[in-house]
């Protein structure tokens, strides 16, 4: 199986949700949290040919990084493969992680029953959100409507005396009355790109607009929506 760039990018940023993942047969790949409050998932253009868990999977990338144009080559007991380069003159023999120790994805998607808010956020814009947390030292993204704009604000909600920084967004479709959608930025652990943002009362979807890649982040239970 060859690795392509993209993949092993796609892969680094699910490293920073969960370091272990287990990859099953096919082109989908899922990682989950281990407080279960972010769910990822993409489609890949590699083949995965069977299931194997790797527990550390920013070691896993490392080993793919020493050789150009990566090959995984598994052997017949499912137990290891052999990470080569393209021309197999050189190779890392891995072994794989026993599963039943690995935080596994749910086979099945979240369902996004009742949207009560989507809209579009630019990689600008959400970009400039992370940056205002880490310059003011504030981890809470709320997402309101005010006087009929949609804003979003990083701040601390423990705290009314917080500096916070907001942005207004457009073009927002909101199902009736108002809403309060709070969130804790380091949740935000996404592949940089513009998404598709879609609102229930507890969860939220963000849909990648170039890349065949969308996360699930649970809403704080200071939310509100009437």
């Amino acid at each position: 199986m060859n690795v392509t760039d993209q993949t092993i990018n796609i892969l680094k940023n699910f490293a920073s949700i969960n370091p272990n993942l287990v990859f099953n047969p096919g082109n989908t790949v899922k990682t989950i949290s281990e407080a279960k409050t972010i769910l990822a998932k993409v489609n890949i253009t590699e083949d995965i040919p069977q299931t194997f868990g790797i527990y550390d999977l920013n070691e896993f990338l490392n080993v793919i990084g020493m050789f150009d144009e990566p090959v995984l080559l598994f052997d017949d007991a499912g137990k290891s493969a052999k990470i080569a380069d393209a021309k197999r003159r050189q190779s890392v023999n891995y072994f794989f992680s026993d599963q039943s120790i690995l935080t596994a994805a749910p086979d099945k998607d979240i369902q996004m029953n009742d949207i009560k808010v989507k809209f579009v956020l630019s990689a600008e814009q959400l970009s400039q959100l992370k940056r205002a947390s880490s310059t003011l030292g504030v981890s809470d993204m709320v997402i309101s409507n005010e006087s009929g704009n949609t804003v979003v604000k990083v701040t601390d909600m423990s705290d009314v005396t917080s500096n916070s920084y907001e942005l207004e967004i457009a073009d927002v479709e909101v199902a009736n009355g108002s809403f309060t959608a709070v969130f804790n930025i380091n949740n935000m652990k996404f592949v940089a790109g513009e998404y598709e943002v879609e609102l229930t009362t507890n969860v939220s979807h963000f849909t990648n607009k170039t890349l065949p890649i969308e996360y699930w982040v649970a809403l704080e239970k200071t939310s509100k929506f009437s």
